[in-house]
């Protein structure tokens, strides 16, 4: 294991009042799933999200103070994303006054979300000669239900897939690398994915980019087939099985996200950090695929297909 893995590890287990000697006791892979079931990456990413954050130059997101590199900060921030407990339980979990970690909690989580404008962006190849250059897809995540100014409920926030209000983001991912290269949201849930896709840059993007993405049937339309293709009739067997890896591999990518807790439970608070919180873990899930957990080629068939 990298040194400065290995030393996240063990600061990381320790924060959870770990015992020394049980941890001694333990493979290196029993370590690390402690560690990821409570921080939601492994190690190595977490060090090396922690050491980007010290030397990137976006200035959102470098972390200069002394006062603030505290590694123990940046993982409750983790833990934070991953578990989502309330006040109670993380002072619980980690003995500090709730109000003052709140604090730095929130200080870490903005500044891991900044990491975007270095990590997830349009490449400068414009995907070279593909023309089929990305997955598209919406994500839908739950939350508490905003206010109305006449009615009990707005309804412009209801999501189909939770049948709560929600808020959705529109994710693309490329076909042929280990890359998120767009992220656009968040929105109300009621707005469909089709929608997004049209009228808020996407859809422009990709004309200007001369490229198409590929996307589930909900983005059927005559007016856009030049842009998004979406699996039909007339598709060969090469192609609807393209078609249907490249989709497939998307969802794997959705459920890196889907597995902090933060995002796959009712969200607590408000919008602003619902967009904070939903980009930092797309920050964190690039990371992970770009070293230990990647996406599959599309043109190499799985065991399972």
């Amino acid at each position: 294991m990298d040194v400065l893995a290995k030393r996240m590890q063990d600061i990381g287990l320790n924060l959870l009042r770990f015992d020394a000697k049980k941890v001694n006791k333990s493979n290196n892979k029993t370590n690390d799933e402690r560690f990821i079931s409570n921080y939601g990456a492994s190690p190595l990413v977490c060090s090396m999200i922690y050491e980007d954050l010290q030397r990137t130059r976006v200035p959102k997101a470098r972390v200069s103070s002394k006062t603030h590199l505290k590694v123990r900060f940046f993982l409750m921030a983790m833990h934070f994303l991953k578990c989502y407990p309330t006040e109670r339980q993380r002072e619980v979990t980690f003995q500090y006054c709730p109000s003052w970690s709140r604090r730095k909690i929130w200080f870490w989580i903005n500044r891991i979300a900044a990491l975007q404008a270095e990590k997830i962006f349009w490449p400068r190849d414009n995907f070279r000669d593909h023309i089929w250059a990305i997955t598209v897809d919406g994500v839908h995540c739950w939350i508490q239900a905003p206010t109305h100014g006449e009615f009990s409920k707005d309804t412009s926030y209801f999501s189909h897939k939770y049948n709560h209000a929600g808020l959705c983001y529109e994710l693309g991912i490329s076909i042929g690398s280990n890359r998120l290269v767009w992220m656009n949201g968040p929105y109300p849930a009621g707005k469909s994915d089709l929608k997004i896709f049209k009228e808020d840059g996407l859809k422009a993007k990709l004309i200007a980019s001369k490229k198409m993405c590929i996307a589930d049937g909900g983005y059927a339309g005559s007016d856009h087939i030049h842009e998004c293709s979406t699996p039909n009739i007339h598709d060969s067997r090469p192609v609807r099985r393209y078609k249907a890896r490249s989709l497939k591999r998307h969802e794997k990518f959705n459920g890196l996200i889907k597995n902090f807790h933060s995002v796959d439970c009712r969200f607590r608070h408000s919008i602003d950090k619902f967009k904070s919180v939903f980009e930092a873990i797309c920050v964190i899930c690039q990371y992970q695929i770009e070293t230990d957990k990647p996406l599959y080629d599309v043109l190499v068939l799985q065991e399972d297909e």
